[in-house]
């Protein structure tokens, strides 16, 4: 049975991560393009490399965000040669996006990077047995469930 004072060791542990992981996303990056890139924008051209075409308002549906976050983020990458807007040829109304070059180099420096991360977390993870990763699996959906939960009240 796992004792308080063991729970309080490993709810230190996570939070020590996550300030980690919030420090590494705060901190830009060049993925290739030769552009420090923050987390935003880096996931937004994410966003627009893998739904190529999209509009604003599929866009920030598919970031879970409102149009306007969308809207500011896509002029700002704009604005700096990475994302490029166009008429959709069928309905001239509608605006549709899609990488630069520039934008594209960043998109997949950005998915190397996480192959990268991956690869290593996954190369200690196989020294687990079956069963420990499946612990684990469970602890990280009790964990987002109790997020989630958190969040849900704040509405």
């Amino acid at each position: 049975m796992v004792q308080s004072a063991d729970f309080v060791v490993l709810s230190d542990q996570f939070d020590r991560i996550i300030n980690k992981m919030a420090a590494v996303e705060k901190t830009p990056r060049d993925f290739g393009s030769g552009d420090l890139l923050y987390r935003s924008e880096v996931h937004t051209l994410k966003a627009i490399g893998e739904n190529a075409g999209a509009n604003i308002t599929a866009l920030a549906r598919y970031a879970g965000t409102s149009k306007s976050a969308v809207s500011q983020m896509v002029d700002r990458l704009v604005r700096r040669d990475l994302v490029e807007k166009y008429r959709n040829p069928e309905n001239d109304k509608d605006i549709l996006l899609r990488l630069t070059h520039r934008g594209r180099i960043a998109f997949l420096g950005h998915e190397q990077y996480h192959l990268k991360i991956h690869a290593r977390v996954e190369q200690r993870l196989k020294e687990m047995t079956t069963e420990e990763f499946r612990s684990l699996q469970e602890i990280f959906r009790t964990i987002e469930e109790t997020v989630d939960e958190s969040l849900a009240d704040r509405g």
